[in-house]
């Protein structure tokens, strides 16, 4: 039984976002079936699914106390996993056996990158003023990048592939830690933080919709200035769901099972659930609109149930999980 259901549960509702947000940008490539209003909606609802899943992941690390085996552990699970995946690749040309979305966005190799320096982390925990002037120096250097060489923006407007580094969700990771140390767990249980999170999501949900809609029609003449504003508005919605997450106390036995259930096969969703998506779109019209809303709750839901069968087998296992 795991031993905090509402964190596993924000956990899995944020990989559910990404997959549904994934599915969808792939079924609107062309040709959508939401407006303009509904796919943002469904953007923005996807974008805080990355930080959350790295400071509840930092989060369960630090309350678990990993140990220096279970880091080498998960290292050689990590690389295994990437090396694998990418021979299935370079075997098998087809559209059904993609690279999981897991490779394509990053989070894995963030992942692996995360615990090669792991000792680095700790003590970035221990000494947080300097931590937080090294990611202000980052910041600096960008906006530096940014002046002196500025880049073509007609390919990539937001700036997003080329200044999305790995150390980005390494803070967030850090983030995590913090949250997951007795004073944080303290923190987030306090009443007063979370009436300002009761209070708080909304206003910051409306303003990072809004600022999201504005960069996604206007080129940003600072990219320093959109990544700091960016980060701050992710930040503050992750922290507001954490705190409200967290003082959730789940008793629902079906919820728990379910949660329970889903939670253990998240790494595997977020590999398989390319694949799984271009398998389903071949069982029926793509076309069919009646089908096509359905089909972004079938496509986690088969991924779920992928993961689970391939995690009951020690030797599967290791390629979908760690």
């Amino acid at each position: 039984m795991i031993s905090n259901v509402s964190q596993n549960a924000l956990k899995s509702l944020s990989c559910f976002a990404a997959v549904t947000f994934f599915s969808t940008s792939q079924m609107c490539a062309y040709e959508c079936f939401l407006n303009a209003n509904s796919m943002s909606v469904l953007y923005f609802v996807s974008i805080i699914s990355k930080p959350l899943f790295f400071i509840i992941l930092g989060y369960i690390d630090e309350v678990e106390k990993l140990t220096r085996v279970d880091i080498v552990t998960k290292i050689k699970s990590i690389i295994m996993i990437m090396i694998f995946w990418n021979i299935v690749l370079s075997l098998l040309k087809t559209n059904y056996i993609q690279p999981g979305y897991i490779l394509q966005n990053g989070i894995l190799l963030s992942m692996g990158v995360i615990y090669l320096v792991y000792p680095v982390i700790l003590k970035a925990i221990k000494n947080l003023k300097v931590t937080a002037a090294v990611f202000v120096g980052f910041v600096a250097i960008i906006a530096l990048l940014d002046i002196f060489s500025p880049i073509d923006t007609k390919d990539d407007p937001l700036f997003i592939s080329s200044y999305s580094f790995i150390w980005v969700w390494g803070g967030y990771y850090i983030f995590g830690h913090v949250l997951g140390e007795a004073p944080g767990r303290l923190f987030t249980k306090k009443a007063s933080v979370l009436l300002a999170a009761k209070i708080m999501v909304i206003p910051i949900g409306i303003s990072m919709f809004f600022y999201e809609r504005y960069l996604s029609t206007n080129t940003q003449i600072s990219v320093a200035g959109w990544f700091v504003l960016e980060h701050l508005h992710l930040l503050a919605m992750s922290l507001a769901l954490f705190v409200l997450f967290d003082n959730i106390n789940i008793k629902n036995g079906l919820i728990t099972r379910i949660v329970e259930f889903i939670s253990p096969a998240m790494v595997g969703v977020y590999i398989v659930h390319y694949s799984v998506f271009y398998f389903i779109t071949t069982l029926y019209d793509f076309n069919d609109a009646t089908l096509k809303l359905p089909l972004l709750i079938l496509v986690f839901i088969a991924s779920v149930l992928v993961s689970r069968l391939l995690l009951l087998n020690r030797f599967t296992a290791r390629i979908i999980s760690f």
